[in-house]
């Protein structure tokens, strides 16, 4: 079954029938079902002109393949028609520093789960400590006392669950 009416496209289908059909597109898999798994970094094209002009569809194996174009299809499927987009992030740190980067900004204050994952802490503690954004990390179980640390310039909460002890994104919320 082909998704026919494109990402996030009105579509009377529970949202389980969209999920085991979305991102399906047999025309262009020559008849296969789902698509195929496209492992790749270099892309090549026809001319060196149309790789200055950025004429493909894919310039570089980590920014998307195919694959996970059909993934962002899904996502948007599911959300539904409210949906502007879905972007995919290579590795968590690449989510959670994008996020934190795209609210975050000098003078602002963030708060963050003391169990974050290491290369996180890294991140604010370094980059985002030289672009003047300052880090307080709290103890997930600190319910609503958390409260108490918020200050006025408070932008954002980083909340974390353990998974496997990684300290694996739970969610980034803004601080209004």
């Amino acid at each position: 079954m082909d998704s026919a009416d494109g990402p996030g496209a009105p579509n009377a289908q529970k949202a389980e029938t969209r999920l085991v059909t979305a991102g399906r597109d047999t025309k262009a898999q020559k008849g296969f079902v789902n698509p195929p798994v496209v492992r790749g970094s270099t892309v090549l094209y026809p001319t060196a002109d149309d790789l200055h002009a950025h004429r493909g569809e894919f310039q570089y194996g980590r920014r998307g393949t195919p694959t996970t174009r059909a993934l962002q299809d899904v996502l948007m499927a599911l959300e539904g028609p409210q949906c502007a987009g879905v972007g995919l992030a290579p590795s968590g740190l690449a989510a959670i520093s994008t996020t934190l980067l795209a609210v975050a900004k000098a003078g602002d204050h963030i708060l963050v789960c003391d169990n974050a994952y290491r290369p996180t802490r890294n991140f604010c503690n370094g980059v985002l400590a030289r672009y003047g954004v300052e880090t307080s990390y709290f103890d997930p179980l600190i319910g609503s006392d958390i409260d108490r640390l918020f200050k006025p310039n408070t932008r954002a909460v980083c909340a974390m669950k353990s998974w496997r002890g990684t300290g694996t994104p739970f969610g980034i919320s803004l601080a209004r």
